[in-house]
This record gives C-alpha cells, sequence and structure tokens, in this order.
C-alpha cells in the first residue's frame, strides 16, 4: 500500500467522522456567538484575528485529544496488526494520521476565520485593509498550533499506555506544547511570524520523527 492510499483512506475517515462535522459547524457557531457575547472586542483589535488566536486554542487540543484517543483506541484493539504484515513501511501510518487530522482541523478553523472576517467587513467596509496583516499573522500562528498540536497526539498516542492518561497528558501538558510557537512573539522578537512559522516546523518535525522512531520500535 502506498503513503497516498493509507493518507487518502484516513483523510476520509476524519472528515466523515461526526467529531470533524461537528466542528466545521460549531466553529464558526462560536464564532457568531464570540461576536455578540462579547462585542467589545473588535474595538481593541480585529474581531477576526481575535477569533483566530481563541478558536486556535480549542482547535489544537481537540486535534491532540483526537489523534491520541484514535491511536491508543487501534493499538487497544489490535488494528495495526493487519497493516504490519503487509508491504508497507511503519512510518506511513503516523504520517497519515498526522496529516489527515492536520488538515481537517485546519479546514474547520478557516472556515471560523472567514466568518470572523465577514463580520469585519459587515461592520466596517474599510477595516479589511488595515487589518489583513494581522489576519495573515494570526493565521500562521493558529497554523503552526495545529501542527504542534497534532503531532504531540500521534505521539502522545503512540507512547501512553491508555486513553485515560493520554487525555490527561493533552489536558494538563498539551496546552503548554501550543504556546511554543508563541515564544517568539511573547519575548518581542521582530519578524516574529518567520520566527513562529519557522520553530512551529521545527518543533512539529521533531516530535513526527520521535514519534516515527517510537512507532517503528513499538511491539504490536
Amino acid at each position: 500500500m502506498s503513503l497516498s492510499l493509507i493518507f487518502t483512506d484516513e483523510l476520509k475517515g476524519f472528515y466523515k467522522s461526526k467529531v470533524m462535522v461537528a466542528l466545521w459547524i460549531i466553529f464558526p457557531i462560536i464564532t457568531i456567538l464570540i461576536h455578540y457575547l462579547a462585542p467589545g472586542v473588535e474595538s481593541e483589535t480585529s474581531f477576526s484575528v481575535f477569533t483566530s488566536i481563541f478558536i486556535s486554542s480549542i482547535g489544537g487540543l481537540i486535534a491532540s485529544l483526537i489523534l491520541t484517543v484514535q491511536i491508543i483506541h487501534e493499538k487497544d484493539a489490535r488494528a495495526y496488526d493487519l497493516f504490519l504484515i503487509r508491504p508497507i513501511k511503519r512510518w506511513y501510518l503516523p504520517v497519515s494520521k498526522f496529516f489527515a487530522v492536520f488538515i481537517c482541523v485546519t479546514i474547520a478553523i478557516s472556515i471560523a476565520l472567514s466568518v470572523g472576517i465577514a463580520i469585519d467587513i459587515l461592520q466596517n467596509e474599510v477595516i479589511i485593509n488595515f487589518v489583513l496583516p494581522s489576519i495573515i499573522d494570526s493565521f500562521v500562528m493558529t497554523i503552526s498550533v495545529i501542527a504542534i498540536s497534532s503531532a504531540f497526539g500521534v505521539l502522545l498516542g503512540i507512547v501512553s499506555p491508555s486513553i485515560i492518561v493520554g487525555v490527561l497528558i493533552v489536558i494538563f501538558i498539551g496546552q503548554y506544547v501550543e504556546i511554543l510557537p508563541l515564544i517568539p512573539v511573547l519575548i518581542g522578537i521582530r519578524n516574529s511570524v518567520l520566527f513562529v512559522t519557522l520553530l512551529g516546523i521545527f518543533i512539529t518535525i521533531l516530535l513526527m520523527i520521535i514519534a516515527i522512531i517510537a512507532f517503528r520500535r513499538k511491539q504490536f
């Protein structure tokens, strides 16, 4: 089996799942609710920027939980036994899961961000010209958070002994992993978006390399 075939199968499984369908609906609803429940937000910053930051924290947590729980569940069900007796490379499985969840959650956040931009435009037709760079910057940071969270979820799913342990680690430690790409912003580094992007890529690749090594050594 090729990598593309396994990835396509994983992607179909995730985007057809009830969780992902719910996210594509719930995230835009949350965006609209924030607009009406916190009407003062846009006076200080772009509403779409605020939405992107807020949704990314939720999306990162969900991405980690989905991957952690599914991989542990498949391990317990010995689902990987069937894959590993076939002539496929082991690293195909964790990489396919990573990209499937990363893409699905990114789509959900993009939909929510689009709703936020629409609200910005409807409130003030000129504001989008001024905040567009901030929107792009916040979206890049959001993508970095989702990528790191997804990689962390893959690694945690492989090494965690049980679903309960995995979920607890995601809840109590995952939030600290998510803020790693935001460190350049917090300490005021110039061109922070570039640093965020590079740092996000580096941490994601590092976590996935560790996950692949752990998966290859795992006895199924």
